[in-house]
C-alpha cells in the first residue's frame, strides 16, 4: 500500500519543495516507485522538476479547459460531473521511477471551496478533505505497479489545503532551518495538529452515522510524525558552525517538548536519533543551478553549471565535494524515511 508523506511546516523558506523533490529522487534511486503531488498553488515543485516551459504546456487551454495538472481531477470532482482525469509527468533529469502530478494556481479555488464548518465538522463534505487519498488510489489503478510512496509538497500555512493533505497522509516530515522562528513554528505545529485531528474525528463520526457502510476513510485523519530535517545550515571543516548548532539544539528541544511528548500527536514507531530524519547543509549556488536546469542536486555533477541563465562554466572542486556530500545526505534521508514510514 502506498505510504503518503506530507512535507510540512507552516513557516516558509525552510526548503519543503527542494526536500520533496530530492527525497523522491533518492527514494527512486533506492528502488522505490514514487508519486509526487504538487499541492502548493505556487507550483514551485512543478516548475523546478519540469522546467517552466514544459510546466506551461500542462496548464489549461481553450482546447483543454481543465489542463493536465492536478486541476483535471479536482475541478471535475468539485463539479460532480465525472470523467475524472489524472496526468503524471516525468522530469527530464529526475529518476524515471518518479512521477509528478503537477500543481496549478487554481488550487487556491479548491482551498476556498473547503469549509471546516459546513464540510468537515458536519461530515457532509468529508470526501473533499480526503481527496489526496482518493487521487493516489485513482492513480494507482491506472498503473501496473503501485507507488511505494506519495510525497506531497505543501504551502506554508495551516490552511484548508494543508488540512486536506495531512488528513490523507500516513506521515509528515518537518523541515527546519537555522533561525529563531523554527522552534517557535514547531510549537505551533504541536498546537494545531491535535486540533485538526479532533475536527476530523468529529466530522468522520457524523459521516459514518449517515453512511454506515462506507469505511474507506476509517484509517486516515491521524498523520504520524516521522522526523524533522535540518536544512540550510553552514559548516566549517565538516562541523556545524556554532551559531547554527545553537539553533539545532533549540529545535531538538522544541521537537521533544511539542511533538514527541505530545500525546495527541501520533509518532512513527521507529524514529531516528534526535528524531532527525536527515540534515542538508546550505547548498549555496547549487540550488539555483538545480532549479534552472531541472536537475536534482545529486545529478548536478554530470552537467556543467550555469553562471547565469545563459552562460555555462565548470564546477569548482569544493562544489563537486558538496554535491557528493548532498547526494549522501539525501540518500541517508531516504533510508530513514523507508525505515520510519512503515
Amino acid at each position: 500500500m502506498t505510504k503518503i508523506i506530507s512535507i510540512f511546516n507552516n513557516k516558509g523558506g525552510v526548503g519543503k519543495t527542494t526536500i520533496a523533490w530530492n527525497l523522491s529522487d533518492a527514494l527512486a534511486r533506492k528502488g522505490k516507485k514514487v508519486l509526487m503531488i504538487d499541492f502548493d498553488p505556487q507550483c514551485n515543485l512543478s516548475i523546478a522538476m519540469l522546467g517552466s516551459e514544459e510546466f506551461k504546456t500542462s496548464l489549461p487551454t481553450i482546447n483543454q479547459p481543465y489542463g493536465t495538472t492536478i486541476r483535471a481531477y479536482l475541478q471535475k470532482f468539485l463539479q460532480g460531473i465525472g470523467g475524472l482525469e489524472i496526468y503524471t509527468y516525468k522530469g527530464k533529469h529526475t529518476h524515471p521511477n518518479v512521477d509528478l502530478i503537477p500543481g496549478d494556481f487554481w488550487l487556491n479555488v479548491y482551498g476556498e471551496s473547503l469549509s471546516v464548518g459546513s464540510d468537515l465538522l458536519t461530515g457532509t463534505g468529508i470526501t473533499k478533505y480526503a481527496v489526496i487519498k482518493d487521487m493516489v488510489e485513482y492513480t494507482n489503478s491506472d498503473k501496473e505497479m503501485q507507488y511505494d510512496y506519495a510525497i506531497v509538497d505543501l504551502p506554508p500555512s495551516f490552511g484548508a489545503l494543508v488540512r486536506a493533505a495531512l488528513y490523507s497522509s500516513d506521515y509528515f516530515l518537518v523541515p527546519c532551518t537555522s533561525d529563531t522562528y523554527s522552534s517557535y513554528c514547531i510549537s505551533l505545529i504541536g498546537e494545531m495538529i491535535p486540533t485538526f485531528i479532533d475536527d476530523w474525528k468529529s466530522g468522520y463520526q457524523r459521516f459514518i452515522n449517515s453512511n454506515p457502510n462506507i469505511r474507506k476513510y476509517q484509517d486516515i485523519g491521524n498523520p504520524k510524525f516521522a522526523g524533522w530535517v535540518y536544512n540550510g545550515f553552514d559548516t566549517q571543516k565538516d562541523n556545524i558552525v556554532k551559531a547554527d548548532y545553537i539553533h539545532y539544539q533549540e529545535i531538538i528541544k522544541s521537537i521533544s517538548e511539542e511533538l514527541i511528548n505530545n500525546d495527541n500527536i501520533g509518532k512513527s514507531p521507529i524514529l531516528p536519533p534526535s528524531y532527525k530524519a536527515g540534515e542538508i547543509e546550505d547548498m549555496n549556488v547549487l540550488i539555483q543551478n538545480s532549479i534552472w536546469q531541472s536537475i536534482p542536486v545529486a545529478s548536478l555533477k554530470d552537467y556543467r553549471p550555469m553562471k547565469t541563465l545563459q552562460d555555462k562554466g565548470s564546477w569548482a572542486p569544493r562544489q563537486l565535494k558538496l554535491i557528493e556530500k548532498l547526494d549522501i545526505r539525501f540518500m541517508e534521508l531516504a533510508g530513514n524515511v523507508i525505515a520510519s514510514c512503515i
